[in-house]
């Protein structure tokens, strides 16, 4: 985890895949929303006294758990923010539609629109 200002509320962007991860900073960065990125739920629930997460986008399936998980433990916490899971396997997006997170993306995402519209209303 890389964090230039950790008081600054920041994007956390949770996917195992270190491409997804880097594409997401930068369009998170290039629209002015600071970022940090975290490869594993796990990563992103220890490190939470030193980030102070806006928003959180996070894969639905991570290789330490699922992305509903990660945002039932951040509830479990406190940690009430607007939460976005990118599903990677179209056939899953209607399972996760039913769940209370603020958006379900479909990977790969080739339209930002919904996800900058995410981050814009939070």
């Amino acid at each position: 985890m890389y964090c230039e200002n950790p008081v600054e509320p920041a994007v956390c962007v949770v996917d195992s895949d270190p491409a997804v991860r880097d594409s997401l900073l930068y369009l998170c960065r290039a629209n002015g929303y600071p970022a940090v990125s975290f490869s594993t739920g796990t990563a992103l629930l220890g490190n939470l006294d030193e980030v102070n997460a806006r928003a959180v986008i996070c894969e639905a399936e991570l290789p330490d758990g699922t992305g509903v998980w990660v945002w039932r433990s951040l509830l479990e916490r406190g940690v009430n923010v607007p939460f976005a899971l990118l599903v990677s396997r179209s056939g899953q997006l209607r399972n996760y539609e039913a769940i209370e997170v603020s958006c379900v993306l479909s990977k790969p995402i080739s339209d930002t629109t919904p996800l900058l519209g995410f981050l814009r209303s939070d």
